[in-house]
């Protein structure tokens, strides 16, 4: 195959591997704000299972309270960059529940990421991306915020900062 031939099919194909890199972690792609759907889920969001610190959470089980879902991995350059304003808002409202999905990550990885950004809420595991693919999640971080019956009301996707997460609070409140 001649040069030009190898870079008729190599750069089509680097465009578009290029292309899932960032929306497969956020990247450049930039954030977007909206709600699911026409007016937010029309029912309840589930999900369960296994905590990285050890239990198991059942969403379904935890309702009452606002909820906010934050998909990320400890290996997501967006997640990382968004992980100082996230535990800012965290801590900023005890009101709220706070969850996070690790996606395809490991156990260990994901402890040392909420150590190191101080990410103080239960984290489920999702080491094959099942739960994210049942949330409809193409790209992390990706957060969705559940009014108190655990219906959808908004989400980012993409890394957000803490302004961005506290105008989408307004929605569950």
């Amino acid at each position: 195959m001649d040069l030009k031939r190898l870079w008729a099919v190599v750069l089509p194909a680097a465009a578009v591997i290029g292309a899932l890199t960032i929306v497969a972690c956020g990247g450049s792609a930039g954030s977007a704000s909206g709600t699911f759907g026409s007016g937010g889920a029309s029912l309840p969001r589930s999900l369960q299972g296994p905590t990285v610190q050890g239990g198991s959470y059942n969403l379904s089980t935890r309702t009452g309270k606002p909820t906010v879902v934050n998909f990320f991995a400890s290996w997501c350059g967006a997640c990382k960059s968004e992980a100082t304003d996230l535990a800012a808002f965290a801590a900023a409202h005890p009101e709220v529940q706070f969850l996070g999905v690790a996606v395809n990550d490991q156990a260990p990885d994901t402890q040392a990421f909420l150590t190191k950004y101080g990410l103080h809420y239960p984290v489920v595991m999702d080491p094959n991306g099942t739960i994210s693919a049942d949330w409809g999640v193409v790209g992390i971080p990706h957060t969705f915020f559940l009014d108190k019956s655990g219906k959808e009301q908004a989400f980012i996707v993409g890394a957000a900062s803490r302004a961005q997460f506290e105008q989408d609070l307004k929605s569950i409140r």
